[in-house]
């Protein structure tokens, strides 16, 4: 009897009202890609007040951070909005100046390859183009090498989409952007059938046995600033005075960029200034280990000394130097390569994992002259059909190498297979060593 007592109390029980939970999705429609567009010419943010927002909400900020934005800004950076190389632009390189100089550096390569076989297949990877200028003359003269594109292919490490296009143009006969999943974002095709390919970052760049040529490229990476004061190692910071103005002050502390970048070997001597770039280090690490692992060189030439300078961020506008905090956008920003840590950065290791063999720094005279440069001097010269056309390859020539003008001020410096030790040791490298 009690369990039907039970069974018609549960039967009436009436549960209470239970409130459930429910789960609501809102379809967001995300941009394609491939639709977006960059704001047009003079819409945008001028970038003297994107640095000062910044500065504004978080605090000063490091000259790395400012070189990097001025470089960058997808609509106003320096490098990204007009073509700033040449007598028309800020500043002027040496392939620009002299066709001898992209000559003797390719044969340079050239003769250094014949010391490890035959060099074909062959990439070809530059840092930083420019113009295309040095690429144009590297191809005329490995044509004239025997080389043809079944045996080589071109690589370029290029951010700027305005200098792709005036690489393209003048490098190609053909080329076309690439969709967001390629490798690369740009690619074209040498009369001669060459394939040349694009890439923002050197990590996407194929890892084959190579010539890696970093001209005028790591001179504008960013940099940290620090200076030592009487409680030791501070930063260089940019903030903005009373006045609305870019100024700079030193960190009252030690920042985190001080404790990660300043250890020993690259806080050496009795420096009280010194300028480090992460990015730089972290390229020169790079170049050394994909010579070292995949065959090739790499070459480096650039403004630069040996440690011995602290302060070297300037600015050049119309190739005048001026206040880099000044119009920033306008002017190239620029600091001295200090070869002392690039070969720090590359150098072979005794432990198990094993890099570069790291020749020079030598300045740019005695490499062109060490590379036989005055041979093919005398060579176009006496090719020059004019008195004028002489006059002007000899003066082109002479700033080359001119100790007063980019002879000394220049500096080259090259990563070698670490399999390469004997070799060289028998056969020196070309343009490093004394005849």
């Amino acid at each position: 009897m009690i369990h039907h007592s039970v069974l018609r109390l549960c039967k009436n029980f009436k549960l209470p009202s239970v409130s459930r939970r429910t789960f609501s999705y809102k379809v967001i429609k995300r941009p394609d890609p491939k639709t977006l567009k960059m704001p047009s010419p003079g819409t945008a943010p001028k970038l003297l007040e994107i640095i000062k927002e910044k500065i504004r909400l978080n605090g000063p900020i490091t000259v790395a951070e400012y070189m990097h934005i001025v470089a960058t800004n997808p609509t106003e950076g320096y490098y990204m909005k007009k073509d700033v190389i040449g007598e028309a632009g800020d500043f002027i390189t040496s392939p620009e100046i002299s066709q001898l100089f992209g000559e003797i550096v390719a044969i340079w390569f050239y003769a250094e390859t014949q010391k490890m076989g035959p060099g074909k297949p062959l990439n070809i990877v530059e840092l930083g183009p420019g113009k295309g200028t040095l690429m144009i003359d590297f191809l005329r003269v490995l044509n004239r090498l025997g080389y043809d594109s079944t045996d080589l292919s071109i690589h370029l490490v290029e951010i700027s989409s305005t200098m792709q296009s005036i690489q393209a143009s003048r490098l190609c006969i053909s080329h076309r952007a690439m969709d967001l999943d390629s490798p690369h974002n740009y690619e074209g095709e040498t009369v001669s059938g060459t394939k040349v390919y694009w890439y923002n970052d050197l990590k996407k760049v194929p890892s084959h046995f190579s010539w890696y040529i970093a001209h005028e490229f790591f001179d504008v990476l960013p940099i940290h600033k620090f200076q030592k004061e009487e409680d030791g190692w501070r930063e260089l910071l940019i903030d903005i005075d009373k006045n609305e103005k870019l100024y700079y002050r030193i960190s009252a502390n030690e920042t985190q960029s001080v404790k990660m970048l300043l250890r020993p070997p690259l806080d050496s001597g009795d420096r009280t200034a010194i300028e480090i770039s992460p990015r730089g280090l972290g390229l020169a690490r790079q170049l050394a280990e994909r010579v070292d692992q995949y065959g090739g060189i790499a070459l480096i030439a650039d403004y630069g000394h040996e440690g011995e300078k602290g302060d070297t961020f300037r600015a050049f506008h119309k190739h005048n130097v001026v206040d880099p905090l000044q119009n920033p956008g306008e002017s190239d920003l620029t600091a001295d390569v200090d070869y002392a840590q690039l070969r720090i950065a590359g150098s072979s290791t005794p432990s198990h994992e094993n890099f570069a063999i790291v020749v020079g720094p030598v300045t740019q005279k005695d490499f062109l002259e060490r590379s036989q440069a005055e041979v093919r001097l005398k060579v176009l010269i006496d090719h020059a059909k004019t008195e004028e056309e002489k006059q002007k390859i000899l003066r082109s020539y002479q700033m080359l190498v001119d100790p007063k003008k980019m002879g000394e001020r220049f500096k080259f410096m090259a990563f070698y297979p670490s399999t390469m030790a004997e070799t060289l040791n028998k056969y020196p490298p070309l343009g490093f060593c004394k005849s």
